[in-house]
């Protein structure tokens, strides 16, 4: 009933086909693996998308579509799964993963949290390279750090995605089934 639903509301090949915007990378994009509602091909979209989330900068979803196509994973899933990085969840993100590295390379350098962001428009535009400056200073530790929590954010989020779609399956089927039963009984 889900998948029903949430093909509704994703294109199909023929509207990729169709689109002015789109028409010049309509062969690649309409495989219909890339679009199908398969177990398989979500939830390697979700590992995508869990990755390419991880990347600073605004190329995630691009990066996500890109890896997504010759994976033929489910590309909106790959899409809507990088949306977990925002500007709320980016230096949370960030510190766990400078932490995973200093645990693996045994680094004892204390994180620099980066400046307080002034809310003025002055503020704003040297946010960026602050947050630029901050991530630089981190150096090898973080790379080392955000590889780990890309890969086991992967792992997890594919495995979870399997899980959690069999569980909604199963559920169907029982639903269905109970309802089949207490229509045969009261035949």
């Amino acid at each position: 009933m889900l998948k029903q639903k949430l093909s509704k509301w994703l294109p199909d090949p023929d509207t990729i086909r169709d689109s002015k915007w789109l028409r010049w990378c309509a062969p690649l994009l309409t495989h219909p693996r890339l679009w199908h509602m398969h177990r398989q091909a979500v939830a390697l979209g979700v590992s995508i998308g869990l990755v390419t989330g991880l990347i600073p900068g605004p190329v995630q979803m691009l990066l996500a579509v890109l890896i997504a196509i010759p994976l033929r994973a489910n590309i909106p899933a790959a899409i809507f799964t990088t949306l977990y990085t925002n500007p709320f969840t980016f230096v949370p993100l960030y510190i766990l993963a400078y932490n995973i590295g200093r645990v693996v390379t045994g680094d004892s350098t204390p994180l620099a949290m980066p400046h307080e962001i002034e809310w003025s428009w002055a503020g704003m535009v040297d946010l960026f390279p602050g947050l630029v400056r901050w991530l630089a200073s981190m150096g090898d530790t973080l790379i080392i750090g955000l590889a780990i929590q890309a890969v086991l954010f992967a792992v997890v989020g594919y495995f979870a995605t399997r899980v959690l779609w069999r569980v909604i399956v199963t559920w169907a089927w029982r639903r269905r089934w109970k309802v089949r039963n207490k229509r045969d009984a009261a035949a």
